[in-house]
């Protein structure tokens, strides 16, 4: 059961999750239909001696929802399915994952908009913490039309004073299925909010409503070269290739980030198999790395220095849960189905492994086996 196993916790080991507020995430489907999310995770390293690790979750799993007087007498439930993905502080609660239905959820800081349900006691047994939305959809549903339906069945209030730093550690939800359906949760003035999402990308704060709207900024970009124009008797023309994209915002701003995602996920060429379309995926979330360093806060008198400490891919045909952190940029995975044959407890693997990095100097062979003798001038003597 999850409930005192981690209750005198909770607290504690979310306040070692500090400023973060640069999570991105994207949606690419294949045209054979495969389907893959990708996310981001930036925030000032936390405590390492509760780092984010990898949480097995098993069907049959209890949960007992957290109330805003940090009581756990809220709504309880039992895991319909497992699930895997990537914890807080090494505690059973997820902050993105894949269930064995092929559905993913991820949330995403919303600081400044976020408005949860107001709590009221009648209703205390159909109420969760919004930290707990990840975990409840994950172990519950199957298909974005079933979450759609579902989320409108509870009320979700502002938990207990969870805090990161000094920095609410409000969210909105990206959601996912095996059909490449996609959908926001979002909840602003008490209210509901559910937007479906065929750009498939999210990242914070403002409202998704808003960062659609604010993709009429950029309706100029586009993936071909732009012409040269004449200037008086002078014809000009761009330097070099990429003209198309002039203008793409690069900085690390929520919509920033949002328009870039939009402008290289639909841009990219259609891409067949699963293989390819993993790679594409990959190669796009790359795209909102932050080194460490290059994005800085000391608002609250402590230096905080934001980097993404892991990104995650997801291959919800499969059902492989990618990741790589930023100590181990090589890509490792959790196979779902297998992780979870046979669970019957929670289990966890660590993300924070050395990285490895392979020695191929003795596959080296002759260059004249790639090409022919008289290529080579000395050769021809």
């Amino acid at each position: 059961m999850i409930k005192s196993f981690f209750s005198l916790f909770l607290v504690c080991a979310m306040l070692v999750v500090s400023s973060a507020e640069a999570c991105t995430s994207i949606r690419i489907k294949t045209t054979d239909g495969n389907v893959f999310y990708a996310r981001t995770m930036e925030y000032s390293p936390g405590d390492p001696e509760h780092p984010d690790t990898i949480s097995i979750v098993p069907s049959g799993t209890k949960y007992f929802g957290f109330l805003p007087d940090g009581s756990q007498k809220g709504l309880a439930w039992t895991a319909k399915y497992g699930f895997v993905g990537v914890n807080h502080a090494s505690l059973p609660l997820l902050s993105d994952g894949i269930n064995e239905s092929g559905l993913v959820v991820g949330e995403f800081l919303f600081p400044g908009y976020a408005g949860y349900q107001k709590f009221e006691s009648e209703q205390a047994d159909r109420t969760i913490a919004q930290y707990e939305v990840v975990t409840w959809l994950l172990g519950n549903f199957t298909t974005v039309d079933e979450v759609k339906r579902g989320i409108r069945n509870i009320r979700v209030s502002k938990g207990s004073n969870i805090r990161s730093g000094n920095i609410d550690v409000v969210f909105h939800y990206a959601v996912h299925d095996r059909a490449g359906n996609s959908l926001v949760i979002e909840y602003v003035d008490g209210q509901l909010k559910l937007y479906d999402n065929p750009l498939g990308v999210l990242t914070n704060a403002p409202t998704f409503d808003w960062m659609q709207t604010n993709l009429k900024n950029y309706v100029n970009i586009k993936a071909f070269n732009a012409p040269g124009v004449k200037l008086a008797d002078i014809v000009e023309s761009g330097f070099g290739q990429g003209t198309g994209m002039l203008g793409l915002p690069g900085d690390y701003t929520p919509p920033s980030r949002f328009v870039r995602m939009v402008a290289l996920t639909q841009s990219a060429l259609p891409v067949t198999g699963s293989a390819a379309g993993l790679n594409l995926a990959m190669t796009i979330i790359n795209n909102v790395d932050i080194p460490i360093g290059t994005v800085r806060d000391n608002s609250y008198g402590t230096m905080v220095y934001d980097r993404t400490l892991w990104t995650a891919v997801a291959d919800l045909q499969q059902l492989r849960y990618y990741f790589r952190t930023y100590d181990n940029t090589n890509w490792q995975y959790v196979d779902v189905a297998q992780a979870l044959a046979g669970a019957n407890q929670v289990m966890t693997i660590q993300m924070a492994t050395p990285p490895e990095y392979k020695n191929i100097t003795d596959t080296r062979v002759n260059f004249t086996n790639y090409a022919p003798a008289s290529y080579y001038r000395y050769q021809d003597k």
